[in-house]
């Protein structure tokens, strides 16, 4: 590693069950609020933070969410519009002129700052402003254009919103493995690992990807904006909680959204470790990410194996699984 690059790295874990009463759990629970946690909002909560009371009532869906943003509300918190920002400022699309963005994002600011009475906002307006106009229209991954021909391709080519035959899944997998190594898209993507949850089943993978039998009706930004959220928040999140280890604000960092899709598979992906490297093009980023494929191939569950001893191996490579093969093509 140069001089120039930055590492940053998971924490130590540990994983503990214990048997608690209703006291003990609620005890545990406001233990866990205490610690001073920096939350990224996307769109959708921060949207959230503008509705009246008269239109929660009318939306207990989001009265559930807003309740759980005043419970938030702490002075040792802060909430972030940086995903938010991301989304819109880089958004192809142009949908709203340069002074009606300007305008929409100082709005949102401005009522996030109503709303939470005890916790920071951690963005400046004149930051945000600053963001909009150096990076407006512009993709904020340099690859962004590949994913959303990739993503087109899943949903207008690949029809991945239908179900496939078990007896042809495996040769749809590679077949879309092939199209993202022909875009040089990483195979362990997790653009690439989400089209494969679609295709085993997966019920959280497909809401994210939102896939259209209408091909005019297909929203690709959309799609790309929840998943891009997966890598961009791995960064964030393990930049600030180690700064945090080393005496920084936050020792905790979370990615909130309304999305039950986008909150169920960002469970099957665990930021390790985040490597920048400094260029003149601005910066490459490498993730090491763990993925829980077990859980995000939905119709393979049934099928893992479980751990195998040594006498075990030469079976396992003479006729292995469906997942198993499946292993050795993102690895390979």
């Amino acid at each position: 590693m140069t001089s120039q690059d930055k590492e940053f790295r998971q924490g130590p874990q540990f994983t503990a069950q214990v048997a608690a009463t209703p006291e003990q759990y609620a005890a545990l629970k406001e233990w866990s609020a205490s610690v001073p946690t920096l939350y990224f909002l996307d769109i959708c909560v921060v949207n959230a933070t503008k509705l009246s009371e008269a239109q929660l009532v009318e939306a207990p869906r989001k009265a559930r969410l807003v309740a759980h943003l005043h419970s938030m509300d702490r002075p040792q918190h802060a909430f972030s519009y940086l995903g938010a920002l991301m989304e819109k400022v880089s958004d192809s699309r142009e949908l709203l002129s340069d002074a009606e963005l300007r305008a929409q994002i100082v709005n949102d600011l401005a009522a996030m700052r109503r709303f939470f009475k005890n916790a920071k906002v951690l963005e400046p307006d004149d930051f945000a402003i600053d963001y909009l106009e150096e990076l407006r229209a512009k993709p904020a991954e340099l690859a962004r254009p590949n994913y959303l021909s990739f993503i087109r391709l899943l949903n207008n080519h690949l029809a991945l919103r239908d179900p496939v035959s078990p007896a042809l899944r495996f040769q749809k997998a590679q077949e879309i493995l092939k199209e993202a190594d022909k875009l040089s898209i990483s195979k362990q993507h997790p653009l690439v690992v989400l089209a494969l949850a679609c295709l085993y089943g997966n019920a959280a993978a497909k809401r994210v990807l939102k896939f259209k039998a209408d091909v005019d009706q297909f929203n690709a930004e959309n799609a790309l904006a929840d998943v891009m959220a997966i890598p961009r928040f791995a960064e964030r999140k393990l930049q600030i909680e180690e700064d945090g280890r080393r005496g920084g604000k936050y020792l905790r960092s979370d990615f909130l959204t309304d999305d039950d899709g986008l909150t169920n598979v960002l469970r099957c992906f665990e930021p390790i470790a985040v490597r920048v490297r400094e260029n003149e093009d601005g910066a490459e980023i490498e993730h090491n990410i763990r993925v829980n494929l077990d859980e995000l191939l939905t119709d393979l569950k049934s099928h893992v194996r479980p751990n195998r001893g040594a006498h075990d191996h030469l079976q396992t490579e003479q006729n292995p699984s469906e997942f198993e093969r499946l292993l050795r093509l993102l690895s390979s």
